[in-house]
């Protein structure tokens, strides 16, 4: 299998966003964590510390506690945040709560759930509590309460057997219980349903300079075809493959990059802020030498992301969703962790959508309920 065609099934799989490793469930007292056999290993990734300011730069990006204002908390509640990293969410909910009801926060990482444990007692604050949970289905330790609401931030993809998942789950839930998923828009690979505005794509391209980071990684072929755009199919399928080899690349940024700084002008500050995280956090883990092959399907994840803001800036106009991503059928390997298939797995597992919210460009929460019986 080749590697683009790898990174394409593979895209979904896990957020690069994600500050936090793939979490499961489960919590407990701060003072009595459960001790479990899958602590994290020496060398977890990410580090703990870079965890910590990932997920501090993700929540401000999607202004965590303005929204969590929305969700009507009340004093005495029991919330569930599953798969919780380092903790960022569970202390709002828990300071929010004002020292009343139960904060649970669960993770499959040792090193987290101790760092949200130590962070509590720091803070005071006495109705959080956090375990470590089995990456492995639904943790036993879920059924030892029962909630009002259960977040899912970045989480949902990190899953297996969801439907299972979450049909045992609605029946720890409390009448009138919400469960609330924040979703990463995926930036899949292009396909030829992303070129939604084909005629205005081929004028633009023609009026790009000769100079044009874009122009000047077209294909000998791609060019010749350009020439004769009465090929239409031909034509679409060598601009995705095109477009596609330039999300893949590593280096591709830096053609708008100048001197340490994104060319002026290019993003607006919040477009710019995002840009300059994902590049923080490549180079930090070194992933911008070498070639596609070298890097792991995670790393590729964020290239992809990076590289869609060029993409979104100059064509977002002529491509689907601003150049976000075509909405394909749920059964399509690029889109199985998209909202579209959320809202069919929850379907099958017993819940129905209430609201949905777009937090910013890049993330959405959708708030659940369990169906009515």
């Amino acid at each position: 299998m080749s590697h683009l065609r790898r990174i394409c099934l593979a895209l979904p799989f896990a957020a690069a966003l994600a500050g936090a490793a793939c979490a499961a469930q489960t919590p407990g007292p701060a003072t009595q964590r459960q001790q479990l056999q899958h602590a994290a290993p020496p060398a977890a990734h990410p580090p703990l510390a870079l965890a910590i300011r990932r997920q501090q730069f993700r929540q401000a990006q999607i202004n965590l506690g303005s929204f969590l204002d929305t969700l009507g908390l009340a004093k005495g509640m029991s919330i569930l945040d599953i798969g919780a990293g380092p903790g960022y969410a569970s202390f709002l909910f828990a300071e929010k709560l004002q020292g009343s009801g139960e904060v649970y926060a669960t993770d499959i990482r040792s090193d987290f759930v101790d760092h949200i444990a130590q962070e509590a007692k720091r803070r005071g604050l006495k109705n959080l509590s956090a375990a470590v949970v089995s990456e492995k289905g639904l943790d036993e330790f879920y059924a030892r309460h029962r909630y009002d609401l259960v977040l899912l931030s970045n989480v949902y993809h990190c899953l297996d057997a969801r439907v299972d998942y979450f049909t045992r789950l609605r029946g720890f839930l409390k009448p009138g219980a919400r469960l609330v998923v924040i979703l990463y828009n995926q930036t899949p690979l292009f396909s030829e349903d992303d070129l939604v505005g084909y005629e205005g794509l081929l004028k633009r391209l023609a009026q790009e300079p000769p100079e044009s980071p874009f122009l000047g990684r077209l294909s000998d072929a791609t060019r010749d075809l350009l020439r004769d755009p009465a090929s239409s199919t031909a034509l679409k399928g060598a601009l995705v493959a095109d477009f596609n080899r330039m999300l893949l690349d590593p280096q591709f940024y830096t053609r708008f990059y100048r001197e340490s700084y994104f060319i002026k002008d290019l993003f607006s500050p919040a477009e710019r802020d995002f840009a300059n995280w994902l590049l923080m956090t490549l180079t930090e883990e070194g992933a911008l030498d070498g070639s596609p092959d070298q890097k792991d399907e995670r790393t590729m994840r964020a290239v992809v992301k990076l590289n869609r803001l060029f993409f979104i800036k100059r064509f977002g106009d002529f491509l689907a969703q601003g150049g976000r991503g075509a909405y394909f059928p749920v059964g399509d390997a690029n889109r199985h962790t998209s909202k579209y298939v959320v809202y069919k797995e929850l379907g099958a597992a017993g819940y129905r959508l209430v609201e949905e919210s777009a937090l910013s460009p890049y993330y959405d929460a959708l708030i659940m309920v369990p169906k009515e019986p």
